[in-house]
């Protein structure tokens, strides 16, 4: 398998490549006003309110609504924190997650980027009482798929980022770019499913970037998705042998089962 880059030049996820894209120019004006009218993380609560509640339950989701990444270098875009909105619908998410699972305890989980460790201490806020919610830091570590960030630069410059996405879910990318999108999402999961912390009736959630969601995404339902909203993404039920995973946007409503990875 293809590692990443390592280092402090290392570009996490959510960097330029996918967060400075909001939107697919070719999708329909109806589907654009759905999902401005949405708000953040409506469609992760709605999976939410039918997921058992005895069973661990995983988040994977894009953090929340960032700061411009206008005129900062890219080495420095792990800096770009949430807005105070941002930090507001964090607060709120992590409310209404009270309000559907009030008593589960509650871990959240970060990448190294500022804006995933904000999101995750908002939502924390909006949770926390009595004690039933803790903040893991970078743990599961969710590594980029980022593997050479010249050769990305490159790409992107030549491709444009919507082909460039397009390319490497077709496995059109080199392996020396980016990470082949099937080996990182079977990476993804085995991570966050075969984390020992959370037991049976404990939720996870894990914050991370669009561009962590859309090769599993693809991978999982076969669904080339161009935008990834703020707050939304994958949610994961399992059990001791079976996890349930679930995804929904404006457009889409997935749902796949996959057997428990082991590390053995």
């Amino acid at each position: 398998m293809t590692e990443p880059v390592s280092g402090g030049s290392r570009p996490e996820y959510g960097s330029q490549w996918s967060d400075s894209c909001e939107s697919n120019p070719n999708t329909s004006d109806c589907v654009k006003n759905k999902r401005e009218s949405m708000k953040h993380g409506t469609y992760i609560l709605d999976i939410l309110q039918n997921t058992p509640k005895d069973q661990r339950t995983i988040l994977l989701i894009r953090h929340s609504i960032r700061e411009s990444f206008a005129g900062v270098p890219d080495h420095l875009y792990n800096t770009v924190g949430i807005t105070p909105e941002g930090s507001a619908v964090a607060r709120e998410f992590g409310e209404a997650i009270k309000e559907i699972a009030p008593d589960i305890q509650l871990y959240l989980s970060h990448t190294v980027a500022k804006r995933a460790e904000m999101t995750a201490r908002s939502i924390c806020e909006g949770y926390s009482s009595d004690n039933q919610s803790r903040i893991l830091g970078c743990e599961p570590e969710i590594q980029s798929p980022v593997v050479n960030l010249e050769k990305l630069v490159e790409a992107r410059n030549r491709f444009g980022w919507q082909e460039l996405l397009r390319r490497w879910l077709e496995q059109e990318i080199s392996e020396d770019v980016l990470w082949d999108h099937k080996k990182y999402s079977d990476e993804i999961l085995r991570k966050l499913l075969s984390y020992p912390a959370v037991r049976p009736g404990d939720m996870l959630v894990v914050v991370a970037h669009d561009i962590t969601l859309f090769p599993l995404v693809f991978s999982l339902f076969g669904k080339p998705v161009q935008a990834i909203e703020f707050l939304n993404g994958v949610v994961i039920s399992a059990d001791g042998n079976v996890a349930r995973i679930q995804f929904k946007n404006a457009d889409l409503v997935c749902e796949t089962e996959r057997p428990i990875f082991s590390d053995e």
